[in-house]
């Protein structure tokens, strides 16, 4: 008969299963499985006896947990951090190269110079053609023992990573020298997705830093660009016009090709309506009562004949216009198609040209400029008032 003797709470246990006389021997494996489930037993209420009598731990305070954490900044990292953090522009001294860029001691460390951010006065960035020089495989040995001036833009502590540049000390010469307005000559750099780099070569015809402004699609031309590719190329001498200057905390110079170019909605009506079309067009005046006769003719036209040719939408900007206070009469004037589409909304402005106890106005739309002529005898205060109010009623 088989007995299992187990003390309480005990660390001791005997199993004894004694075989009777006259009973042949059990096989190897029950007997093994026998022995294995009453170890299982034992130490299951051993585990159970510890957690009962053991005392509950405390949580280990946050100073110990701080204290147990591998502490990876070391003085010197510690220092760059701080140099990344001020911006400072510090010296570094070129100690070896490869075809990738530059090593330079870095404070104590050592850190990574990319030719992509070095000065492209030192290196032979592009070729005839505009495309990027090929880097010898050695890299620019001749650089080597040379001290330059460069910021630090990444830091990567536990992955001992240190990359520096040198264009961003040229970037802040660059955003100290400039302002809105000036005339920038270069050579277009890389082209990205939302636009390009001009590394930039004069300022006014003056030579200054070799910076690289940052040129955002929507400056690059008044027409639709569906890609930077089309009108851009690398390499490629281009003149552009400073639009934004940031100098902290990270400096910045935004430049556009298409300020250089005569913005249409700032064209002169005479300029964007030669004055010989109104000889070709039809002159419509619309009162406050909707009809009444021309002044050549003696024809009528109502809200509902409106030619064909103006902008979609200009019935109701005759209709809001002649229900404003103050206005005596609206007149249709010239109508031209311009060669290219600026914009597909509806835009009404005041333009540039005098008019006696009045204001001539242009609506574009797509292509399409229409003159509308507006007797009145508001200020130009009141006229602009009266305009914002005629948007907000036809949008």
């Amino acid at each position: 008969m088989a007995s299992l003797t187990v003390s309480s709470c005990s660390t001791r246990a005997v199993a004894s299963v004694p075989r009777p006389a006259g009973v042949a021997r059990q096989p190897l494996t029950a007997a093994l499985q026998q022995q294995m489930a009453a170890r299982r037993s034992v130490q299951r209420t051993q585990r159970m006896c510890h957690a009962a009598a053991a005392p509950e731990e405390a949580a280990p305070p946050a100073e110990l947990e701080e204290a147990q954490k591998p502490n990876l900044m070391s003085p010197a990292w510690q220092q760059v951090v701080d140099w990344q953090k001020e911006n400072k522009t510090i010296k570094a001294v070129v100690k070896a190269a490869n075809k990738s860029g530059l090593q330079l001691q870095v404070g104590r460390l050592n850190g990574f110079l990319p030719y992509k951010l070095i000065n492209p006065t030192r290196v032979p960035r592009r070729q005839a053609d505009g495309s990027l020089a090929p880097v010898p495989a050695q890299g620019y040995a001749e650089l080597i023992g040379e001290s330059l001036e460069v910021k630090i833009t990444q830091v990567i502590v536990p992955e001992k990573r240190l990359i520096v540049s040198e264009k961003a000390v040229l970037l802040e010469q660059l955003a100290g020298q400039v302002e809105a307005g000036d005339i920038v000559e270069g050579v277009v750099g890389g082209i990205m997705d939302w636009g390009a780099f001009i590394e930039c070569t004069t300022v006014n015809g003056q030579p200054c830093p070799r910076a690289e402004a940052v040129l955002p699609m929507r400056e690059i031309s008044y027409a639709w660009v569906a890609s930077v590719q089309e009108v851009l190329s690398p390499g490629e001498a281009v003149r552009v016009a400073v639009v934004y200057v940031q100098s902290e905390p990270a400096p910045k110079v935004v430049v556009s090709l298409k300020r250089l170019e005569d913005d249409p909605l700032k064209e002169t009506l005479d300029k964007v309506l030669p004055l010989n079309e109104c000889l070709r067009r039809t002159r419509a005046s619309v009162a406050l009562d909707k009809v009444l006769p021309l002044n050549e003719g003696g024809e009528t036209l109502s809200l509902d004949a409106v030619p064909a040719s103006v902008p979609s939408g200009m019935e109701e900007i005759l209709e809001s216009l002649s229900a404003q206070p103050g206005v005596k009469s609206v007149t249709l004037g010239r109508t031209v198609e311009e060669k290219r589409t600026v914009s597909q909304d509806l835009e009404l402005w005041i333009t540039k040209e005098v008019v006696e106890h009045g204001y001539n106005l242009a609506v574009r739309a797509g292509r399409v400029v229409q003159e509308v002529r507006v007797a009145t005898d508001m200020s130009a205060e009141e006229m602009r008032a009266t305009l914002q109010r005629v948007l907000r009623a036809i949008n």
